[in-house]
């Protein structure tokens, strides 16, 4: 289901500390002024993602899923 801000786009969550940290680099990079490098996402979507992201236990990285 999308969320408010997702535009039409399915929600997808950040699942890892390491998401999480590329998001919150991502977000710093912008309110700096510099040129972004996610170029897909707005400020206000990372804000949304990592303020539904503090306080949640995480893995250090995502699962893969195994396919045989």
């Amino acid at each position: 289901m999308p969320g408010k801000r997702c535009k039409g786009r399915k929600h997808t969550p950040i699942t890892s500390k390491k998401q999480q940290g590329l998001m919150g680099a991502e977000l710093s990079r912008r309110k700096r002024g510099l040129t972004p490098r996610m170029k897909g996402i707005t400020r206000e979507e990372l804000r949304e993602h990592l303020k539904e992201s503090k306080g949640k236990k995480l893995p250090k990285s995502a699962r893969r899923s195994r396919r045989r």
